[in-house]
């Protein structure tokens, strides 16, 4: 007796649990040849030709479904060389599903149903800003899957590829288009994820709400978008301007406020992000000076949990750790919507069915730093124009966490997304995330400190405190001001001591720069400094001493501070000690009152004695 199989399903994001009575994976051999071409507008036509091939004799199909990572499909179409085919869409929270009917039977063992699906699609490519992003989603592993074989085809006008992964097996030239073709294995590993476009620039503007609620002055801090090796921040204004701003060990730029009791403040930061998809020549690159500090237990990174111990010992690298959290972990739209509560990763590992980006985020560092890989978490914006695929989950504002792991081959911390790895159905966010995530705020030696932009509110507020837009490349216009605070006047055979302020008053950071003080009769005890790290709006004082000459000493000297083409003079008029002393009005009209009352006291002594 023939058996209906009633609906065979194939998930091009995953395959979804179905009963073994509905999937018969053994029965049916499924051949796909999937041709992706991106317009110059962005939108993607997709065209699915697929055969399905009957593996018995008394077994054959009557409905076909395939899920789809998009939620913006139009104009779906199925057919085979008979016509159209009757066709069901349901959309999803994250998928669309494409359940289609065969009015006719295909019956006989190596039969097959031959047939075509379309669609168009919003999802794939987006323009952002300066940069062209496409994402395809990678292929579900299926036991009836015989052949897969996928092209993609992007306008020329795009420009050259700054990345694609994984690695396309060849590329040629179709009229204005470039068809790139895949390795099927390959996208049973991820996705696939393509740039067009070096760099991406932002504009923001970010507001913090400061608050002294005590009856005496506090000293506060903020932290503001810092330079790392994937990004440049050039700032326009900060205002007020603080009371001062130094780097932390992390890299966070942060700036202080002396506030009054009782008081409020509002302090507005205004500025240009450039985002890199290689690391920055400009950025310093050196090896870890503390890799401890990136390897301990700290609260929500509990890699002295006996589960992640076993874990991450399991695992053993970066990738293997990034993979085991995209495939285990589930989001959970649903947390959004509430007051979010930080599970920690331990938590997450117990219940991997309610994650968010921080779970994502703190599970992967837990294990990495368990398994003796450097990790730290990163707090900050990222651009999506799809929640459901790309969802954010910090509730200040609109912010994402994701990871970054220390690559001491390299020298350098390579930030990854498991987050998005896992909502966007297996995308690649490991071997190079894209240019949307806009850092805030690093947390490395303390799992919880420093807030990022869009944390600082006051209880009553409700205001939006982060506005981010696509802008246009600003160019960095470095600006020093030298300081030498020495007296104008000195005494031959006394040590003179002083310092030189080096403030960075342009909108760019400045590295490595070496401080160096001459001077044509002075031997300065130490002549040159090197300042790894100078944000915008930053400035540091250098103790300077001058060591005592010969008492008997006359000159005039010009003390000269260089950094970088930037130079500051002072002059110093030398004198001897008695010189100095004669010369100097104050001693001669001292010296002249205490004369007068000597006499006075002498006047006064011989009256009393007449």
């Amino acid at each position: 007796m023939i058996k209906k199989f009633l609906s065979l399903l194939f998930s091009f994001l995953f395959l979804l649990a179905l009963p073994p009575s509905t999937l018969a994976q053994q029965e049916f051999a499924t051949s796909y040849t999937v041709a992706y071409t991106v317009s110059d507008s962005g939108t993607t036509h997709t065209k699915f030709d697929i055969t399905l091939t009957n593996k018995l004799s008394n077994i054959y199909a009557t409905e076909f479904s395939l899920s789809i990572g998009s939620t913006k499909l139009e104009n779906i179409s199925a057919k085979n060389s008979s016509g159209s085919l009757p066709l069901k869409v349901a959309s999803g929270e994250k998928t669309t599903n494409l359940n289609l009917t065969f009015p006719d039977k295909v019956l006989g063992k190596d039969k097959s149903q031959i047939f075509t699906i379309e669609f168009d699609s919003l999802d794939f490519a987006n323009k952002l800003g300066s940069v062209w992003e496409i994402s395809i989603p990678k292929l579900a592993r299926s036991e009836d899957l015989s052949s897969y074989q996928l092209t993609l085809s992007i306008p020329q006008a795009f420009g050259r590829p700054a990345s694609i992964t994984p690695k396309p097996i060849s590329q040629t030239a179709q009229g204005t288009n470039t068809v790139y073709r895949f390795d099927p294995a390959d996208l049973e590993i991820s996705g696939i994820s393509a740039t067009f476009g070096e760099s991406q620039h932002f504009d923001f503007s970010l507001t913090y709400e400061l608050a002294n609620s005590r009856v005496y002055p506090v000293k506060t801090e903020i932290a503001l978008p810092p330079d790392t090796a994937w990004q440049q921040i050039l700032y326009q204004k900060l205002d007020p301007a603080p009371d001062s701003v130094s780097t932390d060990a992390d890299g966070n730029w942060l700036a202080s406020y002396n506030l009054s009791p009782r008081q409020n403040l509002i302090v507005t930061a205004t500025g240009s992000a450039s985002l890199f998809l290689k690391p920055r020549s400009d950025f310093p690159q050196t090896p870890l000076e503390n890799p401890g500090a990136y390897l301990t237990a700290q609260k929500y990174w509990e890699t002295d949990n006996p589960n992640l111990n076993k874990l991450a010992l399991d695992l053993k690298t970066p990738q293997a750790i990034y993979q085991y959290v995209v495939d285990n972990l589930i989001y959970d739209y649903g947390r959004l919507s509430n007051s979010t509560t930080r599970f920690g990763a331990a938590n997450a590992l117990d219940k991997p069915d309610s994650a968010i980006c921080m779970e994502f985020t703190d599970l992967f560092i837990a294990l990495a730093r368990a398994a003796g890989i450097p990790a730290r978490a990163i707090n900050g914006f990222a651009y999506t124009t799809n929640p459901a695929l790309k969802p954010l989950s910090l509730k200040q504002d609109v912010l994402h966490a994701w990871p970054e792991y220390y690559d001491s081959s390299r020298s350098l911390w390579v930030p990854v997304d498991p987050t998005w790895g896992n909502t966007t159905g297996g995308v690649d966010y490991f071997n190079q995330l894209d240019l949307n995530h806009f850092a805030f705020a690093i947390l490395g030696q303390d799992s919880t400190y420093p807030v990022p932009a869009g944390a600082y509110k006051t209880a009553a507020s409700q205001e939006k405190s982060i506005a981010v837009d696509f802008g246009r490349p600003l160019k960095p216009q470095p600006k020093l001001f030298l300081d030498i605070k020495l007296p104008q006047q000195a005494i031959a055979g006394v040590d003179l001591t002083g310092s030189i302020v080096v403030a960075n008053v342009g909108n760019a950071a400045l590295y490595d720069q070496v401080v160096t003080l001459t001077s044509q009769h002075f031997t300065p005890e130490k002549n040159q400094w090197l300042v790894a790290s100078l944000p915008p709006f930053a400035k540091i004082t250098i103790p300077i001493s001058l060591p005592a000459t010969g008492f008997a000493q006359s000159f005039s000297d010009q003390v000269s501070v260089k950094v970088d083409g930037t130079s500051q003079t002072h002059q110093i008029d030398l004198v001897p000690a008695f010189s100095f002393i004669f010369r100097n009005p104050k001693f001669l009209f001292g010296l002249a009152g205490l004369f007068s009352a000597i006499l006075a006291l002498i006047g006064l002594k011989r009256f009393v004695l007449k």
